[in-house]
């Protein structure tokens, strides 16, 4: 019996012996730490074919690769203060692929910093260089002088050496009103926080930072483009702005506006189905005659007053304000525009133009605007916001798949937005929607 329990020990150590000299025949190129100090030649890009160009600085985000001898050395990396990510796949004693670290560091040094094994720390000179700022959106538009505006974007950084700087330029740099520096609230990396001062006109933005400037890809007060603003006398198009349509509980308000008077619709209880109360429309024609004849006034094509030749550069805007006692939790907010033969022969009456083919209309691409769709719910906390959507987003049909049709520049004659379907599922809900200066512009 112990000479049986004997062989088989001897037979589970030669086993787990074999399979140890196995297992380091597999995985030759193993990392493992090594101890001693690494050594830097030289830095270069990652591209293969341009292996032959040495770098002494790179952007944030970029991939490098360090050329060197016992680069299995390094335990930590550093640029300046941030630590970079090290992927053991990537390193061998003599290469070294990683990426220079996105976040801006708060003291550039000009330094990789690279703690050994032992805990030792050496250097190398390499100058991370971060990209001038970049405004993306703001929050709203149309914040008023002396209220609180907020603009989102990429590598706003207040060095004290260099403060940053927020200057409203106007059009074309036709003003130089410059944000006094005690109306700046908050700085972060992707987003800055200001009052509006006196002066502040129609225009871009522009945010100065050490790293060099920038300026918005939108208009502050954008007023290019108006379909409809309604503050006029009671017609559309370019000499008045109330859209025409069938919904007429439709409210137009100024109380709690951004820029005059504004359309509210709703509440209307839903659950994502078609309600007519929450549907804003305009459509263009009268009761006799082309609609394209019609130049101003009640009833005018959109595109007879703004240009669609470049439609794919531009990006269809509007401020909207969801008040936090009526949130919205159904349906998308379905944005169509139409050439007005596509709903030509009443069928603009009973919306037949505006389903899938399934239901008897056509399959026109629209937008589709669902914010609540990851939260479950979503309200504006009794704010306004400005949405942007690239004219490129209008591939959608009525139940959220892809139209099998693509618009082009006769599309743009009437349009209409409502909740409904989108093939996103809520809970019943009240909402209602406020909208202003519905428009659309071209992208800068």
């Amino acid at each position: 019996m112990k000479r049986n329990m004997k062989w088989s020990l001897l037979a589970i150590g030669t086993l787990s012996l074999a399979m140890g000299f196995t297992a380091c025949e597999d995985e030759p190129d193993k990392f493992e730490l090594t101890g001693g100090t690494p050594t830097i030649k030289y830095i270069r890009p990652q591209d293969v074919a341009a292996k032959d160009s040495l770098l002494t600085s790179a952007y944030t985000g970029a991939g490098i690769c360090i050329v060197g001898e016992n680069l299995t050395s390094i335990k930590e990396m550093y640029f300046n203060d941030v630590k970079a990510v090290l992927n053991t796949s990537y390193i061998t004693s003599h290469t070294m692929l990683v990426t220079v670290p996105k976040d801006i560091p708060a003291s550039n040094t000009g330094k990789i910093y690279m703690v050994t094994k032992g805990q030792d720390t050496c250097t190398y000179d390499f100058k991370v260089l971060v990209p001038s700022p970049s405004l993306n959106s703001m929050k709203c538009e149309y914040v008023a002088v002396g209220n609180e505006a907020v603009i989102n974007g990429q590598y706003f950084v207040d060095d004290p050496n260099q403060p940053l700087k927020v200057t409203f330029t106007g059009i074309n740099n036709s003003i130089n009103v410059e944000v006094p520096r005690a109306n700046i609230k908050k700085i972060t990396q992707s987003s800055v926080s200001f009052i509006v001062p006196e002066g502040a006109a129609e225009g871009q933005i522009m945010v100065e930072t050490i790293y060099g400037s920038g300026k918005s890809g939108f208009y502050y007060a954008d007023s290019r483009n108006i379909i409809t603003d309604f503050d006029g006398p009671g017609n559309a198009g370019p000499t008045g702005v109330v859209p025409q349509g069938w919904n007429i509980s439709a409210k137009y308000l100024t109380e709690g506006g951004i820029s005059g008077a504004y359309c509210q619709v709703g509440p209307a209880e839903t659950e994502g189905g078609w309600i007519e109360d929450l549907k804003l429309p305009f459509w263009c024609g009268n009761w006799s005659g082309d609609p394209m004849s019609i130049t101003e006034g009640a009833g005018v094509p959109i595109r007879n007053f703004i240009d669609f030749s470049d439609w794919e550069n531009m990006s269809f805007k509007f401020e909207l304000c969801i008040p936090s006692s009526n949130p919205w939790s159904a349906g998308a907010l379905q944005i169509l525009f139409a050439n007005y033969q596509q709903c030509a022969n009443d069928s603009w009456q009973n919306n037949t133009y505006i389903h899938t083919s399934a239901k008897g209309g056509l399959d026109l691409p629209r937008a589709l605007y669902n914010p609540w769709k990851d939260t479950g719910s979503f309200d504006t906390a009794d704010e306004w916001i400005t949405v942007t959507i690239p004219l490129t987003e209008f591939v959608y049909n009525y139940d959220g798949t892809k139209a099998p049709n693509q618009m082009n520049p006769s599309s743009f004659d009437s349009f209409v937005m409502w909740p409904t379907e989108g093939g996103v599922k809520g809970t019943i809900c009240t909402p209602i929607f406020r909208y202003d200066n519905i428009r659309v512009v071209p992208n800068l």
